[in-house]
Protein backbone atom coordinates (compact mmCIF):
# COMPACT_ATOMS: atom_id res chain seq x y z
CA UNK A 1 0.00 0.00 0.00
CA UNK A 2 1.62 3.39 -1.14
CA UNK A 3 1.51 5.76 2.32
CA UNK A 4 3.10 8.98 0.25
CA UNK A 5 4.68 10.13 -3.03
CA UNK A 6 7.33 12.97 -2.65
CA UNK A 7 7.81 14.79 -6.50
CA UNK A 8 10.94 16.90 -7.20
CA UNK A 9 11.47 18.74 -10.51
CA UNK A 10 9.40 16.09 -12.73
CA UNK A 11 7.94 17.65 -15.67
CA UNK A 12 5.90 20.27 -14.87
CA UNK A 13 6.14 19.17 -10.79
CA UNK A 14 8.66 21.58 -8.72
CA UNK A 15 8.08 20.08 -5.67
CA UNK A 16 4.84 18.34 -3.89
CA UNK A 17 4.06 16.03 -1.46
CA UNK A 18 0.86 14.01 -1.70
CA UNK A 19 -0.61 11.36 0.98
CA UNK A 20 -2.47 8.54 0.69
CA UNK A 21 -4.52 6.01 3.05
CA UNK A 22 -6.97 3.23 2.46
CA UNK A 23 -9.54 3.12 0.67
CA UNK A 24 -10.00 5.39 -2.74
CA UNK A 25 -7.77 8.65 -3.70
CA UNK A 26 -9.37 10.37 -6.17
CA UNK A 27 -7.08 12.91 -8.59
CA UNK A 28 -9.24 15.38 -10.66
CA UNK A 29 -8.30 18.55 -12.44
CA UNK A 30 -8.52 19.97 -15.90
CA UNK A 31 -7.02 18.77 -18.71
CA UNK A 32 -3.05 19.52 -19.41
CA UNK A 33 -2.67 20.36 -15.37
CA UNK A 34 -0.68 17.29 -14.63
CA UNK A 35 -2.52 14.76 -13.54
CA UNK A 36 -1.09 11.74 -15.27
CA UNK A 37 2.39 13.43 -14.46
CA UNK A 38 2.04 11.82 -11.23
CA UNK A 39 1.16 8.26 -12.75
CA UNK A 40 4.37 8.87 -14.83
CA UNK A 41 6.45 10.03 -11.63
CA UNK A 42 4.84 6.53 -10.10
CA UNK A 43 5.75 4.24 -13.04
CA UNK A 44 9.11 5.89 -13.00
CA UNK A 45 9.61 5.16 -9.30
CA UNK A 46 8.21 1.26 -9.75
CA UNK A 47 10.90 0.70 -12.68
CA UNK A 48 9.55 2.29 -15.53
CA UNK A 49 12.03 3.59 -18.65
CA UNK A 50 13.27 7.09 -17.00
CA UNK A 51 14.27 10.16 -19.43
CA UNK A 52 16.03 13.27 -19.14
CA UNK A 53 13.01 15.20 -20.96
CA UNK A 54 11.46 15.09 -18.02
CA UNK A 55 13.94 16.47 -15.46
CA UNK A 56 12.17 20.64 -14.84
CA UNK A 57 13.44 23.12 -17.47
CA UNK A 58 16.14 24.95 -15.14
CA UNK A 59 16.59 22.12 -12.83
CA UNK A 60 19.74 20.00 -12.76
CA UNK A 61 17.56 16.49 -11.81
CA UNK A 62 14.30 14.78 -10.92
CA UNK A 63 13.53 12.61 -7.93
CA UNK A 64 10.79 10.80 -7.00
CA UNK A 65 9.79 9.20 -3.71
CA UNK A 66 8.01 6.65 -1.89
CA UNK A 67 6.89 4.68 1.16
CA UNK A 68 5.25 1.89 1.25
CA UNK A 69 3.73 -0.73 3.61
CA UNK A 70 4.19 -4.37 2.00
CA UNK A 71 3.11 -7.73 3.07
CA UNK A 72 5.54 -10.34 4.96
CA UNK A 73 6.40 -12.07 1.65
CA UNK A 74 7.33 -9.23 0.07
CA UNK A 75 9.43 -7.88 2.74
CA UNK A 76 11.28 -11.85 3.03
CA UNK A 77 12.27 -11.48 -0.06
CA UNK A 78 14.09 -8.14 0.37
CA UNK A 79 15.71 -9.07 2.99
CA UNK A 80 17.02 -12.28 0.96
CA UNK A 81 18.54 -9.84 -1.20
CA UNK A 82 20.34 -7.65 1.77
CA UNK A 83 17.71 -5.57 2.21
CA UNK A 84 16.03 -5.07 5.77
CA UNK A 85 12.79 -3.07 6.89
CA UNK A 86 11.60 -1.60 9.78
CA UNK A 87 7.88 -2.66 10.47
CA UNK A 88 6.82 -3.81 6.99
CA UNK A 89 7.86 -0.39 5.55
CA UNK A 90 9.39 0.62 2.40
CA UNK A 91 10.77 3.32 0.88
CA UNK A 92 12.01 3.19 -2.74
CA UNK A 93 13.82 6.57 -4.10
CA UNK A 94 15.28 7.03 -7.78
CA UNK A 95 17.27 9.74 -9.09
CA UNK A 96 18.22 10.82 -12.35
CA UNK A 97 20.61 14.22 -13.32
CA UNK A 98 20.98 15.57 -16.83
CA UNK A 99 23.62 13.91 -17.83
CA UNK A 100 21.49 10.56 -17.84
CA UNK A 101 23.08 9.16 -14.87
CA UNK A 102 20.58 7.35 -11.85
CA UNK A 103 20.59 6.21 -8.43
CA UNK A 104 18.11 3.73 -7.42
CA UNK A 105 17.48 2.39 -3.93
CA UNK A 106 15.61 0.65 -1.69
CA UNK A 107 15.17 1.52 2.12
CA UNK A 108 18.59 3.36 1.48
CA UNK A 109 20.45 0.58 -0.54
CA UNK A 110 21.57 1.26 -3.93
CA UNK A 111 20.19 -1.36 -6.32
CA UNK A 112 19.26 -1.85 -9.92
CA UNK A 113 16.63 -0.82 -12.45
CA UNK A 114 15.71 -4.59 -12.36
CA UNK A 115 15.03 -5.01 -8.81
CA UNK A 116 12.59 -1.64 -8.78
CA UNK A 117 10.69 -3.43 -11.62
CA UNK A 118 10.44 -6.79 -9.62
CA UNK A 119 9.58 -4.83 -6.42
CA UNK A 120 7.31 -2.10 -8.15
CA UNK A 121 5.08 -5.35 -9.89
CA UNK A 122 4.66 -6.84 -6.41
CA UNK A 123 3.49 -3.51 -5.08
CA UNK A 124 1.74 -1.38 -7.92
CA UNK A 125 -1.04 -2.65 -10.79
CA UNK A 126 -0.88 -0.17 -13.44
CA UNK A 127 -4.06 1.01 -15.64
CA UNK A 128 -3.53 3.40 -17.73
CA UNK A 129 -6.04 4.56 -20.46
CA UNK A 130 -5.72 2.46 -23.26
CA UNK A 131 -3.00 0.24 -21.61
CA UNK A 132 -4.95 -2.54 -19.94
CA UNK A 133 -3.32 -5.55 -22.45
CA UNK A 134 -1.59 -6.91 -19.45
CA UNK A 135 -4.82 -7.94 -17.70
CA UNK A 136 -5.68 -9.76 -21.38
CA UNK A 137 -2.09 -11.25 -22.06
CA UNK A 138 -1.58 -14.87 -21.70
CA UNK A 139 0.14 -14.89 -18.51
CA UNK A 140 -2.24 -12.74 -16.43
CA UNK A 141 -4.91 -15.36 -18.14
CA UNK A 142 -3.01 -18.34 -17.02
CA UNK A 143 -2.66 -16.77 -13.26
CA UNK A 144 -5.84 -15.93 -12.79
CA UNK A 145 -7.52 -19.33 -13.50
CA UNK A 146 -4.50 -21.42 -12.01
CA UNK A 147 -5.55 -19.30 -8.55
CA UNK A 148 -8.92 -19.88 -9.01
CA UNK A 149 -9.70 -22.29 -7.20
CA UNK A 150 -8.21 -24.59 -4.77
CA UNK A 151 -8.46 -27.66 -6.83
CA UNK A 152 -6.51 -25.63 -9.79
CA UNK A 153 -4.28 -24.43 -7.64
CA UNK A 154 -2.96 -27.42 -6.13
CA UNK A 155 -2.91 -29.15 -9.92
CA UNK A 156 -1.19 -26.02 -11.04
CA UNK A 157 1.61 -26.92 -8.40
CA UNK A 158 1.77 -30.67 -9.26
CA UNK A 159 2.15 -30.27 -12.54
CA UNK A 160 5.22 -27.81 -12.41
CA UNK A 161 6.76 -29.42 -9.75
CA UNK A 162 6.61 -32.65 -12.22
CA UNK A 163 7.71 -29.96 -14.93
CA UNK A 164 10.98 -29.01 -13.55
CA UNK A 165 11.91 -32.42 -12.45
CA UNK A 166 11.05 -33.74 -16.31
CA UNK A 167 12.91 -30.43 -17.48
CA UNK A 168 16.31 -31.32 -15.58
CA UNK A 169 15.71 -34.75 -16.72
CA UNK A 170 15.34 -33.66 -20.92
CA UNK A 171 18.17 -30.97 -20.24
CA UNK A 172 20.55 -33.64 -19.32
CA UNK A 173 19.31 -35.71 -22.38
CA UNK A 174 19.65 -33.52 -24.65
CA UNK A 175 23.36 -32.64 -23.32
CA UNK A 176 23.92 -36.10 -23.69
CA UNK A 177 22.86 -36.12 -27.35
CA UNK A 178 24.85 -32.68 -28.18
CA UNK A 179 27.95 -33.70 -26.14
CA UNK A 180 28.05 -37.45 -27.35
CA UNK A 181 30.90 -37.65 -29.85
CA UNK A 182 32.47 -34.78 -28.11
CA UNK A 183 32.38 -37.38 -25.14
CA UNK A 184 33.57 -39.69 -26.89
CA UNK A 185 36.84 -38.39 -27.99
CA UNK A 186 37.60 -37.45 -24.69
CA UNK A 187 36.99 -41.15 -23.57
CA UNK A 188 39.14 -41.83 -26.58
CA UNK A 189 42.28 -39.43 -25.26
CA UNK A 190 41.78 -40.30 -22.00
CA UNK A 191 41.74 -44.30 -22.58
CA UNK A 192 44.97 -44.10 -24.78
CA UNK A 193 46.78 -41.71 -21.99
CA UNK A 194 45.90 -44.14 -19.16
CA UNK A 195 47.10 -47.17 -21.61
CA UNK A 196 50.34 -44.91 -21.83
CA UNK A 197 50.79 -43.99 -17.67
CA UNK A 198 49.42 -47.55 -16.60
CA UNK A 199 52.05 -49.66 -19.08
CA UNK A 200 54.58 -47.87 -17.66
CA UNK A 201 54.04 -49.52 -14.42
CA UNK A 202 55.48 -46.56 -12.18
CA UNK A 203 56.32 -46.81 -8.63
CA UNK A 204 56.37 -44.36 -6.24
CA UNK A 205 60.19 -42.49 -5.76
CA UNK A 206 61.63 -44.64 -9.47
CA UNK A 207 62.76 -41.76 -11.22
CA UNK A 208 64.80 -40.68 -8.04
CA UNK A 209 66.23 -44.58 -8.19
CA UNK A 210 66.66 -44.81 -11.71
CA UNK A 211 68.65 -40.94 -11.72
CA UNK A 212 71.46 -42.36 -9.05
CA UNK A 213 71.89 -45.86 -11.05
CA UNK A 214 72.38 -43.81 -14.36
CA UNK A 215 74.88 -42.03 -12.97
CA UNK A 216 76.91 -44.94 -11.68
CA UNK A 217 76.84 -46.65 -14.58
CA UNK A 218 77.51 -43.59 -16.93
CA UNK A 219 81.05 -42.53 -14.95
CA UNK A 220 82.14 -45.74 -14.69
CA UNK A 221 85.37 -45.94 -16.18
CA UNK A 222 85.73 -42.14 -13.93
CA UNK A 223 85.00 -44.20 -10.97
CA UNK A 224 87.32 -47.12 -11.39
CA UNK A 225 90.54 -45.17 -12.04
CA UNK A 226 90.03 -42.84 -9.15
CA UNK A 227 90.15 -46.09 -7.46
CA UNK A 228 92.98 -47.79 -8.79
CA UNK A 229 94.74 -44.32 -8.26
CA UNK A 230 93.51 -44.16 -4.48
CA UNK A 231 95.06 -47.64 -3.95
CA UNK A 232 98.11 -47.05 -5.57
CA UNK A 233 98.74 -43.74 -3.83
CA UNK A 234 97.80 -45.66 -0.21
CA UNK A 235 99.59 -49.52 -0.77
CA UNK A 236 103.03 -47.81 -2.77
CA UNK A 237 106.08 -48.30 -0.87
CA UNK A 238 107.02 -45.33 1.51
CA UNK A 239 103.38 -44.92 0.87
CA UNK A 240 100.46 -43.91 3.56
CA UNK A 241 100.56 -47.95 4.69
CA UNK A 242 104.11 -48.08 5.11
CA UNK A 243 104.76 -44.60 6.76
CA UNK A 244 101.75 -45.54 9.52
CA UNK A 245 103.43 -48.88 10.04
CA UNK A 246 106.73 -47.16 10.61
CA UNK A 247 105.49 -44.56 12.42
CA UNK A 248 103.72 -47.58 14.98
CA UNK A 249 107.21 -48.86 15.21
CA UNK A 250 108.98 -46.17 16.16
CA UNK A 251 106.07 -44.85 19.26
CA UNK A 252 106.14 -48.76 20.34
CA UNK A 253 109.81 -48.28 21.23
CA UNK A 254 109.15 -44.70 22.75
CA UNK A 255 106.08 -46.24 24.68
CA UNK A 256 108.92 -48.60 26.84
CA UNK A 257 109.87 -45.45 28.35
CA UNK A 258 106.84 -43.56 28.74
CA UNK A 259 103.33 -44.79 28.93
CA UNK A 260 101.76 -41.87 28.48
CA UNK A 261 102.55 -42.27 24.65
CA UNK A 262 100.58 -44.72 24.32
CA UNK A 263 97.47 -43.01 23.42
CA UNK A 264 99.76 -41.85 20.40
CA UNK A 265 100.38 -45.17 19.31
CA UNK A 266 96.51 -46.54 19.85
CA UNK A 267 95.47 -43.81 17.48
CA UNK A 268 98.36 -44.71 14.97
CA UNK A 269 97.02 -48.69 15.14
CA UNK A 270 93.27 -46.89 14.73
CA UNK A 271 94.34 -45.43 11.76
CA UNK A 272 95.80 -48.30 10.40
CA UNK A 273 92.88 -50.40 10.63
CA UNK A 274 90.65 -47.89 9.22
CA UNK A 275 93.22 -47.52 6.05
CA UNK A 276 93.33 -51.42 5.80
CA UNK A 277 89.32 -51.25 6.19
CA UNK A 278 88.86 -48.71 3.09
CA UNK A 279 91.88 -50.43 1.17
CA UNK A 280 89.61 -53.63 1.50
CA UNK A 281 86.19 -51.86 0.58
CA UNK A 282 87.42 -50.58 -2.42
CA UNK A 283 89.17 -53.45 -3.47
CA UNK A 284 85.74 -55.54 -2.87
CA UNK A 285 83.98 -52.85 -5.30
CA UNK A 286 86.62 -53.57 -8.23
CA UNK A 287 86.43 -57.20 -7.95
CA UNK A 288 82.59 -57.42 -7.48
CA UNK A 289 81.62 -53.96 -10.09
CA UNK A 290 80.06 -55.77 -13.46
CA UNK A 291 80.07 -53.06 -15.89
CA UNK A 292 76.46 -53.57 -17.99
CA UNK A 293 76.11 -51.70 -21.29
CA UNK A 294 72.84 -53.77 -21.33
CA UNK A 295 71.81 -52.76 -17.90
CA UNK A 296 72.92 -49.16 -19.06
CA UNK A 297 70.95 -48.67 -22.03
CA UNK A 298 67.94 -50.44 -20.42
CA UNK A 299 68.34 -47.78 -17.38
CA UNK A 300 68.50 -45.15 -20.48
CA UNK A 301 65.28 -46.19 -21.87
CA UNK A 302 63.47 -46.25 -18.90
CA UNK A 303 64.62 -43.08 -17.51
CA UNK A 304 63.43 -41.69 -21.07
CA UNK A 305 60.24 -43.24 -20.74
CA UNK A 306 59.63 -41.78 -17.16
CA UNK A 307 60.70 -38.03 -18.26
CA UNK A 308 58.47 -38.00 -20.81
CA UNK A 309 55.59 -38.83 -18.47
CA UNK A 310 56.57 -36.24 -16.33
CA UNK A 311 57.01 -33.50 -19.16
CA UNK A 312 53.14 -35.08 -20.26
CA UNK A 313 51.52 -35.53 -16.93
CA UNK A 314 54.15 -33.64 -14.37
CA UNK A 315 56.28 -31.91 -13.65
CA UNK A 316 56.79 -34.70 -10.89
CA UNK A 317 55.98 -38.27 -10.82
CA UNK A 318 53.42 -38.35 -8.18
CA UNK A 319 51.65 -35.44 -10.50
CA UNK A 320 52.24 -37.92 -12.91
CA UNK A 321 50.45 -40.77 -10.57
CA UNK A 322 47.77 -38.14 -9.42
CA UNK A 323 46.89 -37.71 -12.90
CA UNK A 324 46.29 -41.45 -13.33
CA UNK A 325 43.65 -41.67 -11.07
CA UNK A 326 41.75 -38.60 -12.00
CA UNK A 327 41.73 -39.68 -15.43
CA UNK A 328 40.42 -43.06 -14.51
CA UNK A 329 37.49 -41.64 -12.88
CA UNK A 330 36.62 -39.42 -15.46
CA UNK A 331 36.83 -42.27 -17.89
CA UNK A 332 34.63 -44.29 -15.66
CA UNK A 333 31.72 -41.45 -15.34
CA UNK A 334 32.11 -40.82 -19.10
CA UNK A 335 31.78 -44.22 -19.88
CA UNK A 336 29.11 -44.72 -17.83
CA UNK A 337 26.86 -41.84 -19.26
CA UNK A 338 27.88 -42.64 -22.88
CA UNK A 339 27.00 -46.38 -22.94
CA UNK A 340 24.57 -46.78 -19.79
CA UNK A 341 22.00 -44.26 -20.06
CA UNK A 342 19.05 -46.54 -20.79
CA UNK A 343 17.99 -46.04 -16.93
CA UNK A 344 18.04 -42.46 -17.27
CA UNK A 345 16.14 -42.49 -20.86
CA UNK A 346 13.53 -44.81 -19.47
CA UNK A 347 12.80 -42.42 -16.16
CA UNK A 348 12.92 -39.68 -18.87
CA UNK A 349 9.62 -41.78 -20.79
CA UNK A 350 8.26 -42.67 -17.43
CA UNK A 351 7.78 -38.83 -16.39
CA UNK A 352 6.38 -38.15 -19.39
CA UNK A 353 3.89 -40.33 -19.35
CA UNK A 354 2.59 -39.01 -15.96
CA UNK A 355 3.28 -35.45 -16.70
CA UNK A 356 1.15 -35.29 -19.90
CA UNK A 357 -1.67 -37.32 -17.19
CA UNK A 358 -1.23 -34.44 -15.16
CA UNK A 359 -1.20 -31.76 -17.74
CA UNK A 360 -4.65 -33.39 -18.57
CA UNK A 361 -5.95 -32.81 -14.91
CA UNK A 362 -4.28 -29.14 -15.06
CA UNK A 363 -6.59 -27.83 -17.62
CA UNK A 364 -9.50 -30.26 -17.12
CA UNK A 365 -9.13 -27.54 -13.60
CA UNK A 366 -8.66 -24.46 -15.56
CA UNK A 367 -11.91 -24.99 -16.90
CA UNK A 368 -13.68 -25.63 -13.86
CA UNK A 369 -11.77 -22.60 -12.67
CA UNK A 370 -12.64 -20.16 -15.27
CA UNK A 371 -16.33 -20.61 -15.08
CA UNK A 372 -16.64 -19.75 -11.78
CA UNK A 373 -14.19 -16.21 -11.99
CA UNK A 374 -16.07 -15.34 -15.94
CA UNK A 375 -19.16 -15.75 -14.48
CA UNK A 376 -18.08 -12.95 -11.64
CA UNK A 377 -16.78 -11.39 -14.40
CA UNK A 378 -19.58 -11.26 -16.79
CA UNK A 379 -21.50 -10.02 -13.87
CA UNK A 380 -20.02 -7.56 -13.08
CA UNK A 381 -20.14 -6.50 -16.32
CA UNK A 382 -23.06 -6.46 -17.01
CA UNK A 383 -23.72 -4.30 -14.27
CA UNK A 384 -21.55 -1.55 -15.76
CA UNK A 385 -23.84 -1.51 -18.68
CA UNK A 386 -22.70 -4.49 -21.06
CA UNK A 387 -25.76 -7.04 -20.73
CA UNK A 388 -24.78 -9.06 -23.75
CA UNK A 389 -21.12 -9.66 -22.45
CA UNK A 390 -20.23 -13.40 -22.62
CA UNK A 391 -16.68 -14.51 -21.87
CA UNK A 392 -14.92 -18.17 -21.99
CA UNK A 393 -11.65 -19.66 -21.57
CA UNK A 394 -10.23 -20.81 -24.95
CA UNK A 395 -7.93 -23.57 -23.94
CA UNK A 396 -5.68 -25.99 -26.38
CA UNK A 397 -4.09 -28.59 -24.42
CA UNK A 398 -0.68 -29.24 -25.42
CA UNK A 399 0.62 -32.42 -26.99
CA UNK A 400 4.39 -32.32 -25.77
CA UNK A 401 5.48 -31.57 -22.26
CA UNK A 402 5.33 -27.07 -21.79
CA UNK A 403 6.08 -25.01 -18.99
CA UNK A 404 2.16 -24.41 -18.64
CA UNK A 405 0.86 -27.56 -20.24
CA UNK A 406 -0.85 -25.63 -22.89
CA UNK A 407 -0.36 -24.81 -26.48
CA UNK A 408 -3.03 -21.88 -26.02
CA UNK A 409 -4.68 -20.31 -23.26
CA UNK A 410 -6.48 -17.02 -22.99
CA UNK A 411 -9.62 -15.48 -22.40
CA UNK A 412 -12.61 -15.27 -25.46
CA UNK A 413 -15.19 -12.04 -25.56
CA UNK A 414 -17.94 -11.08 -27.16
CA UNK A 415 -19.99 -7.82 -26.23
CA UNK A 416 -22.74 -8.50 -28.66
CA UNK A 417 -25.96 -10.45 -29.08
CA UNK A 418 -25.20 -12.89 -32.21
CA UNK A 419 -21.49 -12.40 -32.54
CA UNK A 420 -19.18 -15.33 -31.92
CA UNK A 421 -16.39 -15.47 -29.12
CA UNK A 422 -13.08 -14.25 -29.88
CA UNK A 423 -9.82 -13.25 -28.89
CA UNK A 424 -10.53 -10.49 -26.37
CA UNK A 425 -7.17 -8.88 -27.00
CA UNK A 426 -8.08 -8.55 -30.58
CA UNK A 427 -11.75 -7.39 -30.55
CA UNK A 428 -12.63 -5.70 -27.59
CA UNK A 429 -12.87 -1.93 -27.53
CA UNK A 430 -10.89 0.41 -25.27
CA UNK A 431 -14.13 1.43 -23.55
CA UNK A 432 -15.00 -1.92 -23.52
CA UNK A 433 -11.45 -2.69 -22.03
CA UNK A 434 -11.32 -0.90 -19.31
CA UNK A 435 -14.76 -2.12 -18.16
CA UNK A 436 -13.22 -6.02 -18.33
CA UNK A 437 -10.13 -4.62 -16.42
CA UNK A 438 -12.36 -3.48 -13.70
CA UNK A 439 -14.12 -6.51 -13.52
CA UNK A 440 -11.54 -8.78 -13.43
CA UNK A 441 -9.85 -6.52 -10.70
CA UNK A 442 -12.87 -6.79 -8.45
CA UNK A 443 -12.57 -10.76 -8.65
CA UNK A 444 -8.98 -11.22 -8.39
CA UNK A 445 -8.94 -7.95 -5.54
CA UNK A 446 -8.86 -10.64 -2.67
CA UNK A 447 -5.04 -11.50 -4.11
CA UNK A 448 -3.87 -7.97 -4.29
CA UNK A 449 -4.25 -6.56 -0.89
CA UNK A 450 -0.97 -5.04 -0.46
CA UNK A 451 -1.02 -4.04 -3.75
CA UNK A 452 -1.60 -0.29 -4.62
CA UNK A 453 -3.98 -0.13 -7.88
CA UNK A 454 -4.41 2.22 -9.96
CA UNK A 455 -6.88 3.64 -12.96
CA UNK A 456 -5.79 6.45 -15.12
CA UNK A 457 -8.86 7.48 -16.46
CA UNK A 458 -10.58 4.14 -16.97
CA UNK A 459 -13.66 5.98 -16.81
CA UNK A 460 -13.41 7.41 -20.68
CA UNK A 461 -15.99 6.76 -22.79
CA UNK A 462 -18.31 6.05 -19.97
CA UNK A 463 -20.99 8.17 -18.67
CA UNK A 464 -24.93 7.94 -17.19
CA UNK A 465 -26.41 4.77 -15.08
CA UNK A 466 -22.73 2.80 -16.23
CA UNK A 467 -20.29 5.46 -15.21
CA UNK A 468 -22.50 5.40 -12.04
CA UNK A 469 -22.08 1.31 -11.69
CA UNK A 470 -18.65 1.83 -12.14
CA UNK A 471 -18.20 4.38 -9.42
CA UNK A 472 -19.76 1.78 -7.27
CA UNK A 473 -17.64 -1.08 -8.15
CA UNK A 474 -14.41 1.27 -7.60
CA UNK A 475 -15.77 1.54 -3.96
CA UNK A 476 -16.14 -1.74 -3.53
CA UNK A 477 -12.95 -2.72 -4.94
CA UNK A 478 -11.79 -0.20 -2.09
CA UNK A 479 -12.77 -2.06 0.66
CA UNK A 480 -10.05 -4.74 -0.25
CA UNK A 481 -6.96 -2.70 -2.00
CA UNK A 482 -5.86 0.53 -2.08
CA UNK A 483 -7.19 2.30 -5.00
CA UNK A 484 -6.04 5.32 -7.05
CA UNK A 485 -8.09 7.04 -9.74
CA UNK A 486 -7.24 10.18 -12.05
CA UNK A 487 -11.28 10.90 -13.23
CA UNK A 488 -12.90 13.43 -15.21
CA UNK A 489 -16.08 11.53 -14.61
CA UNK A 490 -18.02 13.12 -11.38
CA UNK A 491 -19.51 9.40 -10.58
CA UNK A 492 -16.02 8.00 -10.15
CA UNK A 493 -14.80 11.22 -8.03
CA UNK A 494 -17.66 10.44 -6.33
CA UNK A 495 -15.98 7.01 -4.73
CA UNK A 496 -13.07 9.11 -3.26
CA UNK A 497 -12.61 8.74 0.32
CA UNK A 498 -9.43 11.09 -0.47
CA UNK A 499 -9.85 13.71 -3.23
CA UNK A 500 -6.77 15.85 -4.85
CA UNK A 501 -7.34 18.12 -6.97
CA UNK A 502 -4.22 19.05 -9.44
CA UNK A 503 -3.55 22.57 -10.23
CA UNK A 504 -1.57 24.68 -12.20
CA UNK A 505 0.14 27.86 -10.88
CA UNK A 506 2.12 30.48 -12.30
CA UNK A 507 4.77 32.39 -10.26
CA UNK A 508 8.17 34.51 -11.36
CA UNK A 509 7.42 33.48 -15.29
CA UNK A 510 7.37 29.64 -14.69
CA UNK A 511 4.26 26.92 -14.26
CA UNK A 512 4.49 24.80 -12.04
CA UNK A 513 2.09 21.99 -10.90
CA UNK A 514 0.81 20.84 -7.58
CA UNK A 515 -1.57 18.85 -5.75
CA UNK A 516 -4.13 20.08 -3.60
CA UNK A 517 -6.20 17.63 -0.74
CA UNK A 518 -9.90 18.86 -0.83
CA UNK A 519 -12.10 19.08 2.21
CA UNK A 520 -15.79 17.70 2.20
CA UNK A 521 -17.06 20.89 1.28
CA UNK A 522 -14.28 21.69 -1.89
CA UNK A 523 -14.73 17.75 -3.07
CA UNK A 524 -18.55 18.52 -3.37
CA UNK A 525 -18.18 21.92 -5.41
CA UNK A 526 -15.14 20.02 -7.72
CA UNK A 527 -18.16 17.40 -8.33
CA UNK A 528 -20.68 19.72 -8.79
CA UNK A 529 -18.30 21.61 -11.37
CA UNK A 530 -17.98 18.35 -13.35
CA UNK A 531 -21.30 17.90 -13.34
CA UNK A 532 -22.59 21.50 -14.54
CA UNK A 533 -19.58 23.66 -15.30
CA UNK A 534 -20.41 25.76 -12.30
CA UNK A 535 -19.69 24.92 -8.54
CA UNK A 536 -21.75 27.28 -7.22
CA UNK A 537 -24.73 26.38 -8.54
CA UNK A 538 -27.13 25.52 -5.63
CA UNK A 539 -28.52 22.80 -7.87
CA UNK A 540 -25.21 21.46 -8.65
CA UNK A 541 -24.21 21.05 -5.37
CA UNK A 542 -27.66 19.09 -4.48
CA UNK A 543 -26.60 17.13 -7.58
CA UNK A 544 -22.88 16.32 -6.82
CA UNK A 545 -24.71 15.31 -3.02
CA UNK A 546 -27.16 12.82 -4.41
CA UNK A 547 -24.98 11.28 -6.90
CA UNK A 548 -22.46 10.39 -4.23
CA UNK A 549 -25.14 8.73 -1.86
CA UNK A 550 -25.94 6.95 -5.07
CA UNK A 551 -22.24 5.85 -5.08
CA UNK A 552 -21.48 5.02 -1.56
CA UNK A 553 -24.99 2.99 -1.23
Amino acid sequence: MLQSLHIINFAIIEDTVIDFDQGVTVFTGETGAGKSILIDALAMLTGRRASTDLIRTGADFFKVEGVFYADSSIIGELKEEGIDSDNGQIIISRKLNRSGRGICTINGSFCTVRQLQKLGKKLVRLHEQNDNMELLSIPFCERMVDSGTPAAAEAYQSYRSSYKEWKKLKDALDDYRERKQERERRLDILEWELKQISSAALQEGEDEEVEKKLQVLQNHERIFRSLHNALGTITADGGPQDSIAEADKEISQAARYDESLGSILESLRSASFSLEDAIGTMEDYIANSDFSEEELETLQDRNEVIMELKRKYGPELSDVLAYEKKAREEYNSLKEIIYDNAALQKNYEDLTALLMKKSEVLNGERMKSSEIILKKVVSSLKDMGMENARMKLHLLPAKTPLPNGAEEMEFYFSANMGEPLRSMKDTASGGEISRIALAIEMVISRLLQQQTLIFDEIDVGISGRVGLQVARKIAFLSHAIQVLCITHLPQTACAADRHYKIVKTVSHGRTATRAVLLNEKEHLADIALMISGSDSSQSALESAEEMKKKVKE
